[in-house]
């Protein structure tokens, strides 16, 4: 997308640039006529078309504005919802420590091998969504 813009503001310098050139051409010409309101005339011909471009160019930067703005704003979203399933993440760690640590021995392996067993599960669950996240 920036490509986009990229392009068209070289597009834009480069009508410029011939509209410089053209305006050269004629000045030059111009030095041989004594006739100050031809001379008058051609170069506020040139400056009007130069104006015109750089409204144009004006154009194209607040379009380029707005894209930033929006992909700016589509990262930002992408990045809390991460946040928020690293937080699930976390969370989840949390409370199978808390699990582990009020399991007594008679059969905590058993019980521990399930929590263990349902976090990662979960966890699983949550890295698909931030899967699913990463390929919007």
């Amino acid at each position: 997308m920036m490509t986009d813009y990229v392009a068209k503001e070289v597009k834009l310098l480069n009508k410029i640039a011939d509209r410089i050139s053209i305006l050269d051409g004629v000045l030059d010409k111009m030095e041989d006529t004594d006739s100050k309101v031809k001379h008058f005339m051609e170069q506020e011909k040139a400056l009007h078309e130069i104006r015109a471009i750089i409204r144009e160019e004006n154009k194209i930067g607040k379009e380029e504005e707005k894209a930033e703005a929006k992909e700016e704003k589509a990262f930002d979203d992408v990045a809390k919802k991460q946040a928020k399933l690293i937080d699930k993440i976390a969370d989840k760690v949390d409370a199978l420590d808390d699990t582990l640590a009020k399991l007594d021995d008679d059969d905590s392996k058993v019980k521990s091998y399930l929590e263990q067993k349902k976090a990662v599960s979960e966890i699983k669950t949550i890295v698909k969504d931030a899967d699913k996240l990463m390929n919007e």
